[in-house]
């Protein structure tokens, strides 16, 4: 099995709330091996689309748009900002026919929404993602000194689909797979809650912080990061009691 499946009978029934659906649960770890070795199988593109979207963690439409202006060095660590500002769409090549090597036009979706720029899912935030693997990030790197941009977000999905073909899926292999599988492992690696919601690029809000919920519940090496119930309790103190959204109350204080 390449994809997960079915959620373990143990979860509870607020844990369940959470359980991603169907076609976005992670890819298993045979999954993940099988899915990047099929990437490297490809060109230098299939290689970026596959490894990129699977160790950031962005969403296909973000990264279809990314330029070498994205990549920022840290220590000795390659990181991708996403930035918030509105950001001129350049990575069709026009009209049908033209070579997929040329750019300078907007993407179909730019065009039609945006007026020709792209910017950030309402949903989500500007962030920084760590690329967590070194010799993909002089992969990352070398590419975009070599090439403005990746391509349209259409082709991103369709590379992405050709991929899966190849590894052996059964089922067609999308950016919702991939973003999951990403969260899991921020999860599993052990960084706590605040620190994933941010990587991810969610809001600091309720809604926010139970959509992070979601990787540890997938984690089968960490519980649920807590959340404490925030009540005033008699003597003026916060309640401190653990409640599993961080939209929940304690039982003393519904």
């Amino acid at each position: 099995m390449m994809i997960s499946g079915e959620p373990p009978e143990d979860l509870s029934e607020r844990q369940l709330k959470v359980y991603p659906g169907e076609q976005s649960l992670p890819l298993t770890n045979d999954g993940v091996n099988a899915f990047r070795a099929a990437s490297r199988d490809g060109d230098h593109k299939d290689r970026l689309i596959g490894e990129g979207l699977l160790l950031t963690g962005l969403k296909p439409g973000t990264f279809a748009h990314m330029t070498e202006e994205w990549l920022e060095r840290e220590d000795g660590r390659l990181f991708v900002r996403v930035p918030g500002d509105r950001v001129e769409c350049v990575v069709s090549p026009g009209r049908r026919g033209r070579t997929t090597s040329g750019g300078g036009h907007p993407c179909k979706d730019c065009e039609r929404r945006r007026d020709g720029y792209w910017t950030l899912n309402g949903t989500l935030q500007p962030r920084r993602v760590p690329v967590p693997e070194a010799e993909f990030a002089d992969f990352m790197e070398a590419y975009f000194s070599a090439h403005d941009r990746v391509c349209t977000p259409g082709t991103v999905n369709h590379r992405l689909q050709e991929i899966g073909v190849r590894a052996g899926f059964e089922k067609t292999v999308s950016g919702s797979n991939l973003r999951m599988t990403f969260g899991k492992m921020l999860a599993e690696k052990g960084f706590d809650a605040e620190i994933v919601r941010r990587v991810m690029g969610f809001r600091d809000t309720n809604q926010g912080k139970e959509m992070a919920q979601r990787y540890f519940v997938l984690s089968e090496e960490h519980g649920n990061p807590p959340y404490y119930c925030g009540e005033e309790t008699d003597s003026g103190d916060r309640c401190r009691r653990t409640v599993f959204f961080p939209s929940d109350v304690c039982y003393r204080h519904e």
